[in-house]
């Protein structure tokens, strides 16, 4: 049950909304509002509502009993503007629901994050004051470009589209602050990082870059915060399940490194060229490097015995250290 505070909070963000949506940037109260609530009205709204992607701050003044409150908008745009860009906002989100559409919630959630992967670049904002478009779900969606907030914000959108249980949180990450999400699948939660699954290409894109990766889909709290920390304020579900990883549901997950199961794996995707496994522990993903690499048992494979004479081929393998994930690319000899 909310708590008085709580309760006014929320009525009170109910009414911010209201406002913004109808594109307007003011409302007065015949009362005086208390500003810690509104500054945490103000940021269940921008929890609650990625689609309102205008805000950009607030002020706030009183005069005699009575609350005025200012929301600025990004980049000043005007009401005739924010309409066109509010329409094409709603459309290309319909337009991605309609091919997410699928019959689980994990395969909803599966393909939302692979569209945003692969249909966004990671553009950093020139530098300026204030929130710009990649910041936003508009940014993502609509124009492709974004930041972690702006992949957040619109994975946010669009899992309420589909009456989907998902929340962003912040914090740091690498020593920079970052965003992400926390999604509710069947009776779990599960932590989701759309922006840290789309490489950031310097150059020339290598062949890894072009695979989708699923590293950061549905991991527990074990996984997730071994690469960063949650903001002191920030409220999140304990997310401690790993059934619906997607390494674990794919059966790419391994308690231990043994080369039989990497043959097995390589004969199945001998077609593909590529396969992907997580391990428990770190200490197993170096033992499978170096088994595999160093000693090169991987040419010990099936998939290289000797045909017309000829054995071999071409390998190339990625790891991530975080996740204990390695990734292997390959050629057989024709």
């Amino acid at each position: 049950m909310l708590s008085k505070k709580e309760l006014e909070i929320q009525v009170l963000c109910e009414e911010f909304y209201k406002v913004l949506g109808k594109f307007d940037n003011v409302i007065s109260f015949e009362k005086k509002i208390d500003a810690d609530n509104i500054k945490s009205a103000v940021e269940m709204l921008e929890q609650n509502y990625p689609e309102v992607f205008w805000l950009n701050g607030y002020s706030y003044s009183y005069y005699e009993n009575t609350t005025k409150v200012v929301f600025n908008t990004i980049h000043n745009y005007k009401p005739e503007t924010l309409k066109k860009m509010n329409t094409e906002l709603y459309h290309k989100t319909k337009a991605i629901v309609k091919i997410a559409n699928k019959p689980t919630d994990y395969e909803k959630m599966l393909a939302v994050h692979d569209y945003l992967v692969s249909h966004t670049v990671y553009t950093l904002p020139k530098s300026e004051k204030g929130r710009s478009l990649p910041h936003t779900a508009y940014g993502c969606i609509v124009e492709g470009k974004a930041v972690c907030a702006g992949y957040s914000k619109a994975f946010k959108l669009l899992m309420k589209a589909f009456k989907i249980e998902c929340g962003i949180c912040s914090g740091i990450a690498r020593k920079e602050r970052h965003a992400w999400n926390y999604v509710r699948l069947g009776a779990n939660y599960y932590w989701i990082d759309v922006t840290w699954d789309d490489p950031v290409s310097q150059g020339k894109v290598s062949e890894f870059e072009k695979w989708i990766q699923h590293d950061y889909f549905l991991l527990n709290d074990d996984m997730i915060f071994r690469t960063r920390k949650l903001n002191k304020e920030a409220s999140a579900p304990s997310c401690r399940s790993v059934k619906e990883n997607y390494f674990v549901r794919n059966k790419l997950f391994f308690k231990e490194y043994q080369f039989s199961e990497i043959d097995k794996l390589l004969s199945a995707h001998s077609k593909d060229g590529r396969i992907e496994m997580m391990f428990e522990s770190k200490r197993d993903l170096q033992n499978a490097v170096k088994d595999l690499f160093d000693k090169k048992n991987f040419w010990n494979a099936r998939i290289f015995e000797a045909k017309n004479g000829r054995k071999g081929g071409s390998v190339n393998y990625q790891i991530n250290e975080d996740l204990y994930i390695l990734r292997i690319m390959f050629k057989i000899n024709a």
